[in-house]
């Protein structure tokens, strides 16, 4: 569906600017993966991205809301208790940022051209887990975008978030700099993501942020919700309506040079890890995981 319309005025053409495409969702979901196919099939999603494909402009501001709210990526609960006051003056500066000379970290030399990013004319968005929350802001900014929701069953989603953070803690090491933070006592980055002990309580933290998208239902009552399993089991359908939802034109080769790469094994990995499945079994009756229909795996 595209978002372009062409406007004859005085044998003008005039493009109206595109929604942006807000992807959301709990960290080690899929987003990633998919937020790549559709930059492969036309949405542009940043210049400059860091090592997960998330744009540096959207990915420093999410990081520098959180701070300001006391939240992380562990901890983003944090972030309902931001007060009326604050939110007012962070909405403003939002609305500074994508106009100031920041913004081409997004866009690059060549849209450098655009006065603001309310102005981009083609298909664009951006992904970062912390839109599962910031997006209260970013709807305020960007009115009535397109919202693309991607969950995963929580044992794998954990999983594979723990595994991603014990690498990153095993390659601490102290040295001259860290020396001198601790020295002083001005360090307290020694390792992220401390709530990420057990997968129990990792489920805790996957319910926050997949109950947190959820309830995006009542502001964007046409926002798509992607499951990851049915993803990988039926990607070539799955990725045309996604391209479909985001004003995306495709040709089939195009979505079968996307979707080739596709591992459907790892759907429901973690039924191969008994422990896995014993904490599986503990919380596999709870209401959100009924709901998301992830109470009859095993």
């Amino acid at each position: 569906m595209w978002q372009i319309f062409n406007i004859f005025v005085t044998n003008h053409l005039i493009y109206m600017p595109f929604k942006p495409v807000i992807i959301i969702g709990m960290h080690r979901s899929g987003t990633t993966m998919i937020t790549k196919m559709l930059e492969n099939l036309g949405l542009f999603v940043g210049n400059q991205k860091e090592i997960n494909n998330e744009a540096l402009f959207f990915w420093d501001i999410n990081n520098w809301i959180f701070d300001i709210t006391n939240s992380r990526a562990d901890l983003p609960h944090n972030f309902q208790y931001l007060n009326p006051k604050t939110k007012e003056i962070l909405i403003n500066d939002l609305n500074y940022l994508i106009q100031s000379g920041q913004k081409k970290k997004f866009l690059g030399d060549k849209n450098g051209h655009y006065k603001s990013l309310k102005d981009i004319d083609f298909p664009w968005g951006w992904k970062d887990p912390k839109n599962s929350f910031t997006i209260d802001l970013w709807k305020e900014i960007f009115l009535d975008p397109i919202v693309l929701h991607i969950y995963r069953n929580p044992i794998d989603s954990i999983s594979s978030f723990i595994e991603r953070d014990l690498q990153l803690k095993n390659k601490y090491q102290l040295n001259w700099k860290k020396f001198l933070k601790r020295y002083f006592l001005i360090s307290k980055n020694y390792h992220f993501n401390f709530r990420l002990y057990s997968l129990e309580e990792g489920y805790n933290l996957w319910e926050e942020y997949v109950s947190k998208c959820m309830e995006q239902e009542q502001y964007f009552p046409q926002m798509q919700h992607v499951r990851y399993e049915d993803f990988l089991a039926n990607p070539n359908t799955h990725l045309k309506l996604i391209a479909d939802f985001c004003g995306l034109k495709y040709t089939e080769q195009q979505i079968a040079e996307q979707v080739k790469s596709v591992k459907s094994d790892r759907s429901f990995a973690f039924i191969k890890n008994p422990e896995a499945i014993d904490v599986y079994l503990k919380i596999k009756d709870r209401p959100l995981m009924k709901k998301l229909n992830y109470n009859h795996i095993v």
